[in-house]
């Protein structure tokens, strides 16, 4: 963890302020130059207040010369959150069943994950052209602006936006795979927390660009979701998120009943049973499907072959998700503009879903 994350945090309880406690640093390499001084409310490394102009870019270079890997987040309403292995751990005391449960599954479907690999089938290359479609924003526009990546997953794609478009990202994920994608950043620009996208532990009215991409869909409820994460973005920032069609013939065609089909099993068997029995299910799923993907391929009936591991990660992100929801591009808009986003639209939609970006204005 950067002592510049501390300029983004707060406390779950809505308090701003966190004060570093029992930090144990290493140092490592930074190699860039800055012009101007990152923080923009406190510099926990020199443990004062940017506007007093003590803070110099030269500091800030110091700064990011050290890493926290162990140490505490405390805040003045007498909550401590602590940071293990570099990353600030901001799980509640006691978790409700559901959305533990929910922090199992996705830990699995992460377990999964190789770092450097494809996400259920697309490269980073893919996901980057698509992240600019999405956002529709040229590569400059976005250099050096603040991005929430409101649940990350594998944190292959906010590590990218850094090292691609030299942008600074705060990226969030409940699930422990976010220690994989930690133990692999190559920026220090990418700052990863855990933590709950219900609950998110950072300051409003903070970034530049917000993204989250079917993670509010696995809420308990998907608007709740939304209007929790929607406040940590600046005025004028921009708003993009991704969700699921409903299951309907106008979705898909020639698909629905066996979509119908699968839901009524995820719903009724796969999510209710253990992890672990997920697991050995699933992989007993495997032969047949390999079979099945290796005479597709061979006549030409798909273009992209899955491995093991990719399947293995998508039956977990459909058949253990104990919520599924499902939305009309027309109701996500409105909550969008209930929330001061007037110019939301669809930003794209694709076989599986759609997404919805917008603006924020003043209120």
């Amino acid at each position: 963890m950067k002592y510049r994350l501390v300029d983004f945090l707060q406390c779950p309880c809505g308090r701003v302020g966190l004060t570093l406690e029992n930090e144990e640093l290493n140092t490592v390499h930074f190699a860039d130059t800055l012009a101007q001084v990152k923080c923009t409310n406190t510099c926990s490394f020199k443990k004062c207040s940017t506007p007093q102009m003590t803070v110099k870019a030269s500091d800030c270079m110091a700064c990011f010369a050290h890493e926290i890997v162990q140490g505490s987040l405390r805040c003045e309403c007498g909550q401590t959150w602590p940071i293990i292995d570099g990353i600030p751990r901001f799980l509640p005391r006691t978790m409700a069943a559901d959305i533990k449960r929910t922090q199992a599954t996705f830990s699995y479907e992460w377990k999964m994950f190789r770092f450097g690999e494809r996400n259920w089938g697309q490269t980073i290359s893919f996901r980057r052209d698509q992240f600019l479609r999405g956002m529709a924003k040229g590569s400059a526009e976005l250099k050096d602006k603040t991005m929430f990546d409101a649940g990350c997953g594998s944190g292959l794609l906010s590590i990218e936006m850094a090292k691609s478009f030299g942008m600074e990202v705060v990226a969030l994920d409940l699930a422990f795979g976010i220690e994989n994608a930690y133990r692999h950043n190559s920026s220090p620009y990418v700052y990863f927390v855990q933590g709950s996208v219900l609950e998110p532990p950072l300051r409003d009215r903070s970034f530049d660009y917000l993204y989250c991409c079917g993670v509010l869909v696995a809420c308990p409820d998907t608007r709740t979701g939304f209007n929790a994460i929607v406040k940590t973005l600046k005025v004028g920032g921009r708003c993009f998120t991704w969700y699921y069609h409903p299951i309907d013939p106008a979705y898909y065609p020639d698909a629905w009943r066996k979509l119908a089909v699968y839901n009524w099993i995820r719903t009724r068997i796969t999510s209710r049973l253990p992890i672990k029995v997920q697991y050995y299910l699933y992989l007993s799923w495997l032969p047949a499907f390999l079979i099945k993907q290796r005479i597709d391929v061979l006549l030409k009936r798909k273009t992209i072959a899955l491995t093991w591991r990719e399947k293995m990660q998508a039956w977990f992100d459909f058949f253990s998700a104990m919520y599924q929801h499902r939305h009309e591009p027309s109701e996500v808009i409105s909550w969008y503009q209930s929330k001061g986003f007037p110019n939301a639209e669809v930003a794209y939609k694709e076989y599986e879903g759609f997404a919805i970006r917008g603006d924020l204005e003043a209120s």
